[in-house]
């Protein structure tokens, strides 16, 4: 569950307009199976127009087999399995469908839901503290809502934490994203603007644009577009040129790999840890006419100096229980070990 969370959004709902069922003439299919087809037609209009590795599809073989398949079954709820059967077939481990009652918790939607879920449904821990020799830990939650009220209290918490660490004058900061398994990034990128910096930390790249993301007084945009800011303004650093050091690891999934990427790049930001997990593609979602949400793949993302990243992020230093087996947390003991050893 947490893996699918991990998918979440980057780019911007759609909402699909509802219309009548399609059945393309058969009339004879049961109601409840004609509008699974409708849904299916949807799923596949977005998909052909929008998914980013849309021209090596073969679509007429992917839409004609999933039809059969879903007329065959009899059962209209087996629609949400054969789309993401569709993705399986295309390799794409990125996309998938949401049903209705998982889209409402997402979403957070009050109109649908009878109980609205807790906040710690909705966004993972957020840790901070003073380690030894004056260096600065955060722990960066995975956050798995559009509510833009609980973004913004995410984005605030982050930047008060760092407002909190920086006032006691840190030599370096480490942030740790290896239990950040994904979901909105627009809050984490607006609450961890001080330490990212003003400027394009990211870019979205298609075949026909390269839309950068960026941070400016307490703001995460997507192009022209503002996703997420805090309450009041941005804070900023007393001192901005400490070192960071970036912690990855396999659950470091999808929005918590754009934030890795966000820094890559970064003058003294190095990445220690182990390659993240390798959902290394942006994702826009669709609301369809059942309100069950598709997640899709619609372009590839690059750290602020362009670079492209396809696939795994691949730390600057591997350290793991592997390769340190007698430490508890390996990663993190290197990352405080190097930054110390920056002011002797």
């Amino acid at each position: 569950m947490r893996l699918l969370l991990a998918a979440l959004l980057f780019l911007i709902t759609i909402q699909a307009g509802y219309s009548q069922p399609s059945t393309n003439g058969d009339t004879a299919l049961p109601v409840c199976l004609q509008k699974a087809n409708h849904l299916l037609d949807e799923a596949f209009s977005f998909m052909q127009k929008n998914y980013y590795r849309k021209n090596t599809v073969s679509w007429e073989t992917l839409v004609t087999g999933a039809k059969k398949k879903l007329n065959n079954s009899g059962n209209c709820n087996d629609v949400y399995d054969i789309i993401s059967g569709c993705f399986k077939e295309l390799n794409e481990t990125h996309s998938f469908i949401m049903p209705p009652s998982k889209a409402a918790i997402y979403n957070n939607d009050g109109t649908t839901l009878a109980q609205k879920p807790s906040i710690k449904e909705l966004v993972g821990d957020i840790n901070a503290e003073l380690l030894g020799n004056g260096i600065a830990y955060l722990n960066v939650p995975w956050v798995s809502t559009t509510d833009s009220a609980i973004c913004m209290l995410v984005a605030d918490s982050l930047q008060q934490l760092i407002a909190g660490l920086d006032e006691q004058g840190p030599n370096g900061w480490i942030i740790d994203l290896r239990k950040n398994t994904g979901g909105n990034c627009w809050p984490m990128l607006a609450g961890l603007g001080p330490l990212l910096g003003e400027g394009v930390c990211g870019y979205f790249v298609s075949a026909h644009e390269k839309i950068p993301i960026s941070y400016k007084d307490g703001a995460a945009s997507q192009g022209k577009y503002v996703r997420c800011r805090v309450s009041t303004n941005g804070y900023k650093l007393k001192e901005g040129k400490k070192p960071i050091i970036v912690l990855t690891g396999r659950r470091t999934v999808s929005s918590g790999e754009i934030v890795a990427l966000a820094f890559k790049g970064k003058e003294q930001v190095y990445l220690y840890g182990e390659p993240t997990a390798g959902y290394t593609t942006a994702n826009a979602t669709y609301t369809l006419s059942d309100n069950s949400m598709l997640v899709l793949s619609v372009c590839m993302e690059a750290d602020r100096n362009g670079r492209i990243c396809e696939g795994k992020i691949i730390p600057d230093e591997t350290v793991s229980s592997e390769t340190h087996p007698d430490t508890d947390d390996p990663a993190k003991t290197a990352a405080l070990t190097w930054l110390s050893s920056r002011n002797n």
